[in-house]
Formats: C-alpha cells, structure tokens, sequence
C-alpha cells in the first residue's frame, strides 16, 4: 500500500475511545511525527520515559526489534515490553508484519507508515491502530 492509500486509512486522535491509546498518540506519537530527526529513535526514546495518566505505574520497556530476525514462535514478553519495528512496508516486511499484528500475545498494535509498535499489555481488547500525523 502506497503513502496515498495508507493516509486515507489512517487517522488521527479524533473518535479514539482508549484513553490509553489516545494519551500515546497526542502525548508522545504525534509530537514525535513532527520532529526533524529519525523517527524510531524519537519514539524509542518518548516511550521509555512515558509516564502516563491513563495506566497508573507503568514503565514502558521498549525493544528495537528487526522484523526478520523475530521470532514469534519463541516470544517471551512481558506486561510493560513495547517492540518498535522499522521498515514495515517494505515488500517482503509487510506481510510478516500483518501475521504478526494477529498474534495472540500482542494486545494492541499501532501503524505509523514504516513503524509499527506492538504492546502486550491487556488493558484493552485486541485492536490495530493505523495512525498518521495531525
């Protein structure tokens, strides 16, 4: 899917209903979207110094992790893990990323191009957030 098609798929902070959710992207994802300087390294380093309003007493850990070097069939996490994938729309990354999206340990992904975050806390139903900048 090219950047036209995925921006008409996404969208911005308007009609979220997880408070978790919507404090990530206004807080932290949507200022980071709006910077000069390498997107996953911004991200990175938001979402390990988060300390939400939403989710009392948590210290998000978060992993840069290679797509093709991820094994989901051995994937040992934890409550607070966070993984930050690069490159996702690459040809052969892409559908990788989408089996991954429906694994049954990830609680929630979110989509921002050629990012993609999944989180494994289960502090909402199963969900995929696909998310552009406002």
């Amino acid at each position: 899917m090219n950047r036209f098609f995925f921006n008409l798929r996404a969208r911005n902070a308007h009609g979220l209903h997880s408070p978790f959710v919507y404090e990530l992207y206004t807080q932290i994802i949507n200022p980071c979207l709006h910077q000069s300087g390498k997107l996953s390294a911004l991200l990175a380093s938001e979402l390990s110094n988060y300390q939400g309003k939403s989710v009392e007493n948590i210290k998000l850990k978060v992993q840069m992790i290679d797509i093709n070097q991820f094994d989901s069939e051995n994937l040992n996490v934890n409550f607070e893990d966070v993984l930050l994938i690069e490159n996702i729309r690459k040809p052969n990354n892409l559908a990788r990323w989408n089996q991954l999206i429906e694994h049954e340990k990830i609680v929630f992904s979110i989509e921002l191009y050629e990012i993609g975050l999944l989180f494994f806390n289960p502090i909402a139903p199963k969900q995929h957030f696909v998310f552009k900048k406002s």
